[in-house]
């Protein structure tokens, strides 16, 4: 298995050893109980964006809420787009069509 300096980022292990660095520094004085928490939290990906979670759009919405708009709105677009086109059918094209003589 790697080591925490040679993971990816956000890996498991990189998160391991990123708590037992806080947890030393803790257990030595170095951070109080509040810095060691807040410190956690950040690790943990709880205080911030982490790199495995799903990214949000500007609302607060998740990046899959955002696509499912944009899908809900390319449909409804279509709609509009197949309206328009049969109501240019049937008062443009349909009246010429009709002027022209039949055998």
């Amino acid at each position: 298995m790697r080591d925490a300096e040679t993971a990816p980022r956000g890996t498991t292990v990189d998160i391991a050893a990123e708590l037992e660095r806080l947890s030393r520094l803790h257990d030595s004085g170095a951070l109080s109980d509040d810095e060691f928490a807040r410190a956690k939290d950040a690790a943990l990906g709880r205080a911030g964006a982490r790199s495995d979670a799903a990214p949000t759009d500007r609302d607060g919405g998740s990046l899959g809420q955002a696509a499912n708009r944009y899908v809900t709105f390319q449909i409804g677009m279509s709609v509009v787009g197949l309206v328009v086109f049969l109501v240019v059918f049937v008062l443009v094209f349909l009246p010429r069509l009709n002027a022209f003589p039949h055998p």
